[in-house]
């Protein structure tokens, strides 16, 4: 017999979704939880403070059972999956024949596009997803259109009369139908989408992240915050490989072996650390269990600050990531503000600080053999052993080695160290910019405009928005400067004049 306060205790604290079952063995509900430890426990808590359906639906469970997925994500598929299998009593959403959206690369054609869709069906062409948000996918699939300039019409055959669209004229297509592009050169791009849906994401999120300080730099706010957008979109994607042997597994009805989905993650995981632990030894170094990364960003030696990312056990961990704004040495350069980021960091470590526990076992800096030297100094001065690595990129700017105990280490033959380093420094990279961008922006927003009579934050935001910069402004004529949204002649004589001081 089913206990069902015994079989409570030995719920995961993991996602996953769980079967409510009656006496009979039929699944009356299926949920998913991100703790089914937490969630499947309400149901048997105080029933007061449940709903009429949720209490109805209760009084008739005489049975559970669970099942245990990696992300939330894989939860919710599973859920729907099961959902329209079974047909539960008191399920009343996911009930229809809708699915998930999935992206469409269309290689059955001369000329490939994406296309959303919710069908698969065998035409030659390669399905990305499924993806939980239909409309992060119309904006993901017009990023990448924009990004590698695809095609986005149906048609395959164009006569000599045809004539290019809209799309052409925005410059949003590279105007296949004007017989001008080169096929190579296309497939070229096709295949850079293709890779990138696959998880290969790197490249676009550093293109995106160039351009969106780009427009900051000049107080283009608006479009920097669109890239900002399309960065988030880009980072929503799920990891493919894994989801689609996940699903594999359920459209095969074989949910049970979803079950030991932990226990092959839980060896894969062992599996990736002992091959991660040997990459180290390769290198010299062992017990590599807390890693810190740091880097500086700066603008022409203004603004620095400095950026601390923390990997234990091979993953992040961002509560403990941490931010410096860079104080006695603003102009001193990267090795300057590394000298003074890792002295306070250590001091803080050192006077047994919570935020700044445990010391790591390695530090890893974006930079050379003048930037491994400059904390290795300071570790001397403070009497701390800690070993130092700095990380090494190609003209591409992709990682390619690391520099120890003075020397450069190669890392093309040690795959798996090299993509694990790649990762901690996009990582450290991104959280640095992030920081400076940040700050930057909000002294960005103080201006020589901020003094002019009759010119608050609108008008400030609408002429920078309309003209660009300061200079712009300046050179602008005063029926130009009225003609701006929420400017009158009055305040546009008083721009002009404050500016021509």
């Amino acid at each position: 017999m089913f206990d069902i306060k015994e079989n409570l205790k030995t719920l995961p604290d993991k996602p996953g979704v769980y079967l409510h079952k009656d006496k009979t063995g039929e699944i009356i509900y299926v949920g998913k939880a991100i703790s089914l430890k937490s969630r499947v426990r309400q149901y048997f808590q105080s029933k007061s403070n449940l709903d009429p359906k949720v209490r109805a639906m209760v009084s008739h469970i005489a049975e559970f059972e669970y099942i245990v997925t990696e992300t939330e994500m894989e939860a919710l598929l599973l859920e729907s999956n099961l959902i329209k299998k079974h047909m539960p009593k008191y399920n009343v959403l996911l009930r229809d024949d809708k699915t998930f959206p999935y992206i469409k690369v269309t290689l059955g054609e001369p000329w490939p596009r994406l296309v959303k869709t919710r069908r698969i069906v065998e035409d030659g062409s390669r399905y990305f997803g499924p993806y939980t948000d239909a409309a992060a996918v119309t904006h993901l699939i017009d990023l990448l259109s924009d990004i590698y300039g695809l095609k986005r019409c149906s048609a395959n055959s164009f006569p000599e009369s045809f004539r290019p669209c809209l799309n052409y004229h925005l410059k949003q297509c590279r105007g296949i139908c004007t017989g001008e592009v080169d096929p190579t050169e296309y497939r070229k791009s096709v295949e850079g989408v293709l890779e990138f849906l696959s998880g290969n994401t790197g490249g676009v999120l550093r293109y995106l992240d160039e351009q969106m300080v780009r427009e900051a730099e000049v107080m283009n706010y608006e479009r920097a915050a669109e890239y900002r957008d399309q960065i988030a979109a880009v980072k929503a994607i799920p990891d493919q490989e894994r989801l689609d042997d996940f699903l594999t597994d359920v459209k095969r009805n074989r949910v049970k072996v979803v079950r030991r989905k932990a226990e092959e993650i839980a060896n894969r995981e062992r599996q990736k650390q002992e091959a991660l632990k040997e990459a180290w030894q390769k290198t010299g170094l062992t017990e590599i269990n807390r890693i810190e990364a740091y880097d500086i960003s700066h603008i022409a030696g203004t603004d620095s600050v400095g950026a601390m990312v923390v990997f234990e056990e091979s993953k992040p961990s961002r509560k403990s990531y941490r931010r410096f704004r860079v104080k006695t040495a603003p102009g001193g350069g990267d090795t300057d503000s590394l000298r003074e980021v890792l002295t306070r960091r250590i001091s803080r470590g050192l006077e047994q600080s919570p935020g700044f526990l445990p010391m790591p076992d390695l530090l890893l800096i974006d930079g050379g053999i003048n930037q491994v030297n400059a904390v290795e100094q300071v570790l001397t001065e403070m009497k701390v052993h800690i070993p130092v690595a700095g990380m090494v990129k190609d003209e591409k700017h992709k990682t390619r080695g690391l520099i120890l105990k003075g020397e450069e280490m190669d890392l093309l033959d040690n795959r798996v160290l090299l993509r694990y380093i790649s990762t901690i420094q996009e990582e450290v990279h991104r959280f640095a910019i992030e920081y400076h961008r940040g700050l930057r922006a909000k002294k960005l927003k103080k201006s020589v405009l901020d003094d002019v009579p009759g010119i608050g934050d609108k008008r400030k935001t609408a002429l920078l928005r309309e003209l660009g910069s300061i200079e712009a402004i300046s050179a602008a004529e005063i029926e130009t400067l009225e003609k701006i949204p929420g400017m009158n002649r009055k305040a546009a004589e008083n721009v002009k004049k404050h500016l021509n001081k």
